[in-house]
């Protein structure tokens, strides 16, 4: 049971949080321009581990696709459109990333206390 919870009762990521659009400022339109971007220059593999968006799908058809990452978190003063920021994920690396980062925004608030 992760997280302490059945697998129904399991929490919705990004639940109650806004959009792309409020959080930073660009549609989702923008942002799908931007993933394709980034997937062109960096040949469709992530940033992290290297795996090709394209094995990942020949391995699991119904996998999804590398997701689109702020390579330095917004909120430690990372850039939302510059391409330099920007960069590919694949789910188990965003997993882990967004984990890591969630740890140093938490630790941060409460330093700010």
């Amino acid at each position: 049971m992760p997280k302490g919870r059945c697998e129904e009762h399991q929490r919705i990521p990004w639940a109650g949080r806004d959009d792309k659009a409020a959080r930073y400022g660009i549609s989702s339109g923008e942002w799908r321009a931007l993933k394709r971007r980034v997937t062109i220059r960096d040949h469709g593999c992530c940033y992290r581990c290297g795996i090709d968006q394209a094995e990942v799908k020949a391995d699991d058809p119904d996998a999804l696709g590398h997701v689109l990452d702020h390579i330095t978190p917004i909120f430690e003063g990372g850039s939302v459109i510059d391409m330099d920021n920007l960069g590919l994920l694949c789910e188990p690396c965003d997993t882990e990333k967004s984990k890591l980062e969630a740890l140093r925004a938490n630790r941060a608030r409460k330093r700010a206390r």
